[in-house]
Formats: C-alpha cells, structure tokens, sequence
C-alpha cells in the first residue's frame, strides 16, 4: 500500500476519492480511536460502530474538510459520537467526565465539552450564535432542510417525503449549508475552534 503519511496529501487523495488512501487512513487511526473511545464508552461493540459511523461520516462528507489536522478531527469526532451515544442512554452527568481532566498531550483538545466547563460559557455562547447567524443567512428551503436534518434528526428520505423534493435535493442542501459553516469558522476562528465546529459538522 502507498505511504500517505503526510496529511497534506492524505487530505488530498481523500477529497478526490481514493480509497486505497482511506484505507490506510482507517488503518492507521483505528486502534488509536479505540483506546481512546473506550474511556468513554465500555462496550466493545459500540465503540467498534461509534469508529466505523465517523470513519464513513469523513469518507461521505470529504469534500468539506481543508488542511487541517486529520488526527485532531478525527477523535473529535469520535468523542461527540461516544458523547451522543452517552447521553441517548441517559448516562452523561459532568462528574463521570472529570478523569477526563487529566488527559495530556495530544488528546487535550479532543474531551472540550463548551456544557461541562465554566470557562468556556462565552466562547460556547459566542459560537452559538455564529451559528445562528450562518443558518439565518442561508437560502429558505436550504435552511429549511439543514434544520430538519441538525435539530429535528430527521433521515434524507424524510425530510424529501415531508417537502416533496428528491432525496438527491436534500443532500445537495446539507452539502451546501455544511460548505457555509466550514467557510464561516474556518476564516473566523483559530485551527483548534474550527476543528471542534468542524467535527460537530462532520458528526451528525
């Protein structure tokens, strides 16, 4: 298998399709993403599936990631991912994610939680409402199905049933609702915040 070892040309080849550099993307991060997953979550097989849906969510959604840290969006993604499956079973409390504190290098970045920690009220509330401000100013029925798909967890068909559009219309929208907020945070914000938007993006 060819080396992708340098990001640059990894983004590169994945954005243009090439499966054999996603392979070695998976191959290369998998069992780093697992040990990492499972602080948060114990289950095996949950975690497996948590890897393999952000795996496939970066695959399906390539086009919107730009030279950034491929090792920083990936467990940033797998963490909302632990984090949603977490709190869908009604596990998450803030004291269960304090050991959480004490993680060192690399993985620093990745367990931000703008709910859990008190000094990031501003910044949580200042993101928030760039994100408003980023879904105000789009398009009425891109709007329209970006909120259908982000806040009510509707599937593509649904939202295509329920506003009489092809499946292929409603993904058109998210794509160009999800280019806008990559756009956004990306000329705005320093690297670290926009991967933590940009994972959000990539997780849902």
């Amino acid at each position: 298998m060819k080396d992708f070892t340098d990001d640059r040309t990894l983004i590169r080849e994945i954005k243009n399709g090439n499966n054999e550099a996603f392979e070695f993307l998976f191959n290369a991060y998998y069992s780093r993403l697992r040990r990492y997953a499972i602080r948060f979550v114990r289950d095996e097989e949950v975690v497996r599936d948590i890897i393999q849906e952000s795996f496939l969510k970066f695959w399906e959604k390539r086009a919107l990631i730009e030279a950034v840290s491929i090792s920083a969006l990936l467990f940033a993604m797998v963490r909302n991912a632990c984090l949603n499956y977490l709190k869908h079973i009604n596990l998450v409390e803030q004291r269960s994610l304090d050991y959480l504190d004490t993680a060192e290098g690399q993985e620093e970045l990745y367990h931000w939680d703008f709910g859990v920690s008190p000094e990031y009220t501003l910044l949580y509330k200042e993101l928030r409402e760039q994100i408003d401000l980023v879904i105000s100013d789009l398009p009425p029925r891109c709007r329209e199905v970006f909120e259908m798909s982000r806040f009510k967890k509707m599937k593509n068909w649904e939202i295509a049933e329920a506003l009489h559009i092809s499946t292929t219309a409603v993904e058109k929208h998210i794509t160009k609702a999800l280019a806008r907020f990559s756009e956004h945070f990306r000329n705005k914000y320093p690297m670290d915040i926009y991967i933590v938007v940009l994972a959000w993006l990539l997780s849902e």
